[in-house]
């Protein structure tokens, strides 16, 4: 089976809860990809999972946005 995957470019912008979600699967793709079953790395992914709308842990919401807020005054200051 292959999976149809959009090549995005360095200028594509995606929203905040996209970017979060990318960043959940990055973390566990990343640990797969490395045999790790960290149990630290598990801990974070898990705290990142949605569960009635909103993150398991609402405080990593409020450290991604932060994260956004940081990279994006960075990128125009």
């Amino acid at each position: 089976m292959t999976e149809d995957v959009t090549i995005m470019n360095a200028t594509d912008t995606i929203t905040l809860i996209e970017g979060y979600d990318a960043m959940r699967i990055f973390l566990e793709t990343v640990s797969l990809r490395l045999g790790k079953t960290d149990e630290e790395i598990d801990f974070i992914v898990g705290g990142l999972k949605w569960a009635d709308g909103s993150p398991v842990d609402p405080t990593m919401w409020q450290d991604w946005l932060a994260a956004v807020q940081i990279t994006r005054s960075c990128r125009t200051g």
